[in-house]
């Protein structure tokens, strides 16, 4: 597939690109893509990788063009370059048409997600909000515009420096990843042996096995009653997945983790915060605010604030 990646007010001269930044913007596409097939295929974006990716993610640059700056990139579908034994998992949804996309679509569809509605996202998770925060170093003024193009297949892409503001708050108000306990009924998930349910008092819980669990071994578990051990990974709009690492019988006591875990997002920490008689925190002046008139240099002045 070809596609053109232009950036125009390009500080750069006419049809030509720094060879540094050229780098930046090559990095960051592939970090982009890589977390973004991952979250697909294990469902983080940073799980551990049993196979090689290095075909799947190969991006050419096959020409700079005058209008600016355009570069002009190729990468193959990922039907050509992926093994057969990972499409055969490839039953959700957004994973049905995988096969037809390549790196760089990936790349434009984590940036809309991100963009558009990130709170119903499940193509996003902490990890990639900070791989797509990492192409603002591509830019080198305010007033430059990213746009990619597929011979017309993609339309209405823009990327300006503002826009990783409200990527950065979202990621600012996703939890870091932390261990966890639950426990209820292993649902069996018919698509894939690598997926779960848990069925808590309190509904329905998704989770998936981390890379060192044996598919095979949860078979054992379908519809029987258990505890399970591993991390959760939160992701926008106050979701999660467990990655479960153990499983054990439940236990007396156990009834105790039987509920969905929750976490409060900044605005509830901020009401409990002043509930709870403590200072303001200062990220009260952000919520329900931006976008303001703030310069970049001043927005990231005032996220360090919150350390």
């Amino acid at each position: 597939m070809k596609y053109e990646l232009k950036i125009e007010q390009s500080e750069d001269s006419d049809g030509s690109i720094d060879l540094f930044r050229l780098s930046s913007i090559a990095e960051s596409l592939k970090r982009i893509a890589e977390g973004a097939l991952l979250l697909r295929i294990k469902g983080l974006s940073k799980a551990k990788k049993s196979f090689n990716l290095t075909n799947a993610l190969k991006v050419n640059l096959t020409g700079v063009q005058k209008g600016s700056t355009i570069l002009c990139l190729e990468s193959e579908k990922f039907e050509k370059t992926l093994p057969s034994f990972q499409t055969d998992l490839f039953r959700l949804d957004y994973q049905k048409d995988l096969h037809e996309k390549t790196p760089i679509s990936l790349v434009v569809e984590s940036f809309k997600e991100a963009l558009e509605n990130p709170e119903k996202s499940d193509l996003l998770d902490k990890p990639l909000l900070k791989d797509l925060l990492t192409f603002k170093k591509s830019f080198l003024s305010d007033r430059e515009i990213f746009s990619i193009t597929n011979e017309g297949s993609i339309e209405g892409f823009t990327l300006v420096k503002s826009d990783f503001k409200k990527i950065q708050i979202t990621e600012t108000e996703i939890p870091s990843p932390e261990a966890v306990i639950v426990s209820g009924r292993i649902e069996e998930l018919k698509f894939s042996n690598q997926r779960v349910k848990i069925l808590t008092q309190e509904g329905l819980v998704d989770a998936f096995l981390s890379e060192n669990f044996i598919p095979q071994d949860i078979t054992a578990w379908w519809g029987k009653e258990a505890t399970v051990t591993g991390t959760m990974h939160h992701k926008p709009g106050k979701r999660f997945s467990i990655e479960i690492e153990r499983i054990f019988d439940k236990e007396a006591g156990d009834d105790f983790f039987s509920k969905r875990p929750k976490h409060e997002n900044l605005e509830e920490q901020i009401q409990r915060q002043l509930a709870e008689g403590k200072d303001l925190n200062p990220l009260k002046l952000i919520v329900g605010s931006w976008p303001g008139e703030e310069t970049d240099e001043e927005f990231d002045e005032l996220l360090k604030s919150l350390d």
